[in-house]
């Protein structure tokens, strides 16, 4: 599409390598923005430093000691989606579910199945990931360090120069979960949404109460109807906290938005959030974007909305 400047945003401050590595690609401007997102949620699937961040191979581990992780990817130019939940002993679950897209009659695959369906796809079982935590004494040590007032998922929004955006999560779940237990995180119009006629969300934080609400699904609605991404993001928390104030209750989640234009925008319910791997204290809801002809990976805060 002329003069469309491809764009990558993504969840939280630790995004950045993420983010820089779609990026990278998406200046080739023959890579799509599936690409893009895909092996972007690679980079942080395959690092083990990604642990504490709720994140691929390293992430925490279920209630019997094993590590299931979701991943889902979408995309806006044609609402085909791609997901798996509960998938044990897979590296890169981004890929598994983008093959569930593309090469499956299904959209979601869960448990021994999503892992059966990577094996006859070509994906390799890593053995180190199915052991239980009891075999890895290491782990018990590292369950300590998790930071948990926000349950956190890696989530990508990318626009490449054709028009399209695609939204890609991962994550490895809440700690100590029940084993089987899917959060919102792969769950369409929960966890993320893509359509290239408005733009692409993706969510973070408590996924038991997100699900409960489609705020991804919400905000591409509000940006059909004409919202900037940062107000369809703040409309979607508005309308998430009044609902819940009605019970006195509260949730922990952020929301961030791409429309097709490349304008941004997050909302979160939350003032302070510490990143795992600097230590820095955010004031927010940080999150890293990159755009086409910029140099760096840039950190914009969203501040919490009432």
């Amino acid at each position: 599409m002329e003069g469309v400047r491809s764009t990558v945003i993504g969840t939280w401050s630790f995004s950045r390598h993420p983010v820089e590595e779609a990026g990278k690609l998406l200046n080739n401007h023959a890579t799509s923005a599936i690409d893009a997102v895909e092996k972007g949620l690679n980079v942080a699937e395959e690092n083990e430093l990604y642990g504490p961040c709720i994140v691929g191979r390293g992430g925490p581990r279920n209630s019997a000691g094993f590590l299931e992780l979701d991943a889902a990817i979408m995309s806006g130019k044609d609402l085909n989606l791609g997901a798996v939940t509960a998938i044990r002993g897979i590296t890169r679950p981004v890929s598994v579910a983008r093959k569930v897209m593309e090469e499956s009659p299904h959209s979601m695959l869960t448990g021994e199945g999503a892992t059966s369906f990577a094996v006859s796809k070509g994906f390799v079982i890593d053995q180190e990931l199915m052991k239980s935590r009891e075999s890895r004494a290491e782990d018990t040590k590292c369950e300590q360090s998790y930071v948990c007032t926000v349950h956190d998922t890696l989530g990508l929004l990318a626009l490449d120069t054709s028009g399209n955006v695609c939204s890609g999560v991962t994550t490895s779940g809440k700690p100590n979960k029940h084993p089987g237990r899917v959060g919102d995180s792969a769950l369409p119009g929960c966890g993320f949404y893509a359509d290239s006629t408005a733009g692409a969300s993706c969510c973070t934080g408590d996924g038991d109460e997100i699900l409960k609400f489609c705020p991804s699904f919400l905000a591409v609605h509000y940006m059909k109807q004409g919202k900037s991404p940062e107000e369809a993001c703040s409309q979607v928390i508005k309308d998430i906290v009044k609902k819940l104030s009605e019970s006195s209750k509260s949730i922990e989640m952020a929301i961030l938005a791409l429309n097709i234009k490349g304008e941004h925008g997050a909302s979160a319910t939350f003032t302070e959030w510490k990143d795992p791997l600097t230590g820095d204290i955010y004031n927010g809801f940080p999150y890293t974007v990159w755009r086409e002809g910029n140099q760096r990976v840039q950190t914009v805060l969203a501040k919490a909305r009432d």
